[in-house]
């Protein structure tokens, strides 16, 4: 009995060769690159270079903040039933937010209506900021000011939506 021989695969089946070809690839894309690009395809003009680090420390240091009721008051509610306006009590949230620029960039020379104030809650990473907002708005539902309304909301009247 004679046992043929498989010829041997030329496409890899196992997933470490794949990734070893994908490797090669990519430095023979980047080594071409330099090759017909020379040393300035990787640098960056200085006006490029400083925004590049201006937005890399932006990320580093974002903002959640609320905006709260200065006064007793009607306020806009974007997702109340049956109205348009809601009354809050003085340093009850109206919204929550977060910026990598801070309040004067973020709310220019000053906030739409003036009878909120931007309280800083959380500092630190885009990230974490994001998520300290996202806890906010969902647990509002459950902050005493909202409980006692005799309808209560689901978000903050000034957040749109949930994110």
């Amino acid at each position: 009995m004679v046992v043929k021989k498989r010829p041997p695969r030329l496409i890899p089946t196992d997933k470490r060769s794949w990734e070893r070809y994908v490797i090669l690839l990519i430095l023979l894309i980047g080594s071409t690159a330099l090759l017909f690009y020379g040393n300035d395809f990787a640098k960056l003009s200085p006006e490029r270079r400083q925004k590049l680090e201006k937005e890399l420390e932006e990320l580093e240091n974002a903002e959640q903040y609320a905006l709260v009721a200065a006064i007793d008051g009607w306020y806009p509610c974007f997702h109340c039933k049956n109205t348009d306006h809601i009354f809050l009590l003085k340093s009850e949230v109206w919204k929550y937010g977060v910026t990598r620029k801070g309040e004067k960039e973020r709310y220019g020379t000053g906030l739409l209506d003036r009878r909120l104030i931007y309280t800083i809650q959380y500092t630190g990473q885009l990230q974490e900021c994001l998520k300290q907002e996202k806890i906010k708005i969902y647990t509002y539902a459950l902050l005493p000011e909202n409980l006692k309304r005799q309808h209560p909301l689901i978000r903050p009247p000034g957040n749109k939506r949930d994110t």
